[in-house]
């Protein structure tokens, strides 16, 4: 009978230190398309940010820039319908030939916020 508080008290701890650990963790970018540090002689059509967890759109974003610096005009962030860890924007226009940097932004479904930035290349 000495064994079942043991046993207890070790699960209990067991089950604090997951539910600590999940709840301490941050949406991660997993990958891009266009990726990152890539150039393409076709000009996206979108941008798509993929997550290790799910994301809130509405809270989440990205900024375009080429290589002077001017912001390019982007559509608004939305989930794929498919998967909520991937967030897509669409470009209304095709990029010209050049180096672009996107800075993005995003709030996982557990309220983390997260942000960062990679280029990509477009040749013609």
């Amino acid at each position: 009978m000495s064994g079942k508080p043991t046993a207890i008290a070790t699960l209990t701890v067991l089950t604090i230190s997951l539910l600590a650990t999940s709840a301490g963790a941050h949406p991660k970018l997993t990958s891009a398309s266009p990726a990152a540090d890539v150039s393409s002689k076709v000009s996206p059509t979108e941008i798509k940010l993929n997550f290790s967890e799910g994301v809130i759109a509405k809270f989440s974003g990205l900024a375009l820039k080429d290589e002077a610096g001017t912001t390019i005009t982007t559509g608004l962030p939305a989930n794929d319908p498919q998967d909520p860890k991937r967030l897509v924007v669409q470009l209304p226009a095709p990029l010209k030939a050049g180096h672009y940097t996107v800075t993005w932004y995003a709030v996982s479904e557990d309220t983390h916020r997260v942000k960062g930035e990679y280029s990509f290349g477009v040749d013609r």
